[in-house]
């Protein structure tokens, strides 16, 4: 059996796979303690073909094609570790990311259930038309679900991610970071289980917009009322848009940006009715339901 299983989420996107699975590959140890778990929500066979012809000691299985929350658990129910290792298929490990963690697990007590490593990207974006996720602090909490370890007992009791962030809505992580903390789970920041988010270039405005729809989730699970969502998601992503323009220079790239971010803010404007009518009655996360709190703004 082995003690940990690295798994890598991905989707048509075998260019990068295979370049997150070269640096780690190297490091997998030859005891065969660690194995390494591709689930594949693509739609085509590309994935499949370049696991099977080039890399026979990598497990391959089809995802539920419902986005990268469904697709983790999928991954999850696989898995054999005592240990989940969740890495994105863009992230590029460092030479010492497996060692680190397997070091961090064989020290842990058992009240620490959860281990966070360091991302960085490999350069400051250019422009604001560029994104990567960063992480390079010890926040005692998930920042990021690209580049995390949990025990898989951990993972199992809190039912893994919430599968209602799909379809382009984000915030799966932040949701399940609260469970973890609210469960009283510890968490600890590992700096060498380092890797490289390489930026890419951000999406159209439609899909930015798509991303807040996880907050009136999140929102409503945390008990805010209709007309609290319905106003304050609004007024929140105006502000977190006017935040990005913050110290940046107005050069022709972040006009450019400032012109997408208005369509962002526009969608988001208009659909925040259909958003909040449609989550303010669907059912609440189990957990939530029973773990009620507070918390300040209900996420906004």
């Amino acid at each position: 059996m082995p003690f940990a299983s690295i798994i890598i989420p991905t989707c048509n996107r075998t260019g990068d796979l295979r370049r997150c699975i070269e640096k780690l590959i190297p490091q997998l140890p030859e005891d065969g303690s660690v194995e390494l778990i591709v689930t594949d929500d693509g739609s085509s066979h590309a994935t499949h073909d370049m696991i099977f012809s080039s890399y026979p000691m990598i497990t391959w299985i089809q995802g539920p094609r419902l986005g990268p929350a469904a697709n983790r658990n999928r991954g999850a129910l696989t898995a054999q570790g005592e240990w989940l290792i969740f890495v994105d298929d863009d992230l590029l490990p460092g030479p010492n990311f497996v060692t680190a963690y397997l070091c961090a697990m064989q020290s842990a007590s058992k009240q620490l259930c959860v281990l966070e490593g360091s991302t960085t990207r490999p350069t400051s974006p250019p422009s604001l038309l560029w994104e990567a996720p960063e992480n390079v602090q010890a926040h005692g909490h998930l920042a990021c679900s690209c580049n995390f370890a949990i025990r898989a007992g951990t993972y199992r009791i809190m039912g893994g991610f919430d599968e209602r962030y799909s379809g382009g809505v984000y915030a799966e992580d932040t949701d399940l970071s609260a469970r973890l903390l609210r469960a009283g789970y510890q968490v600890q920041f590992v700096e060498d289980a380092g890797a490289v988010h390489p930026i890419r270039h951000v999406p159209d405005a439609a899909k930015l917009a798509k991303r807040w729809e996880g907050k009136v989730i999140f929102a409503f699970d945390q008990g805010a009322s209709a007309f609290t969502v319905g106003w304050r998601l609004p007024w929140h992503a105006l502000r977190v848009i006017q935040s990005r323009f913050r110290h940046q220079p107005w050069t022709r790239e972040n006009i450019r940006a400032a012109l997408l971010f208005f369509g962002e803010w526009f969608f988001v404007l208009i659909s925040t009715p259909a958003w909040v009518s449609k989550w303010s009655e669907a059912p609440r996360s189990s957990f939530w339901s029973t773990s009620a709190v507070r918390v300040p703004k209900f996420g906004f």
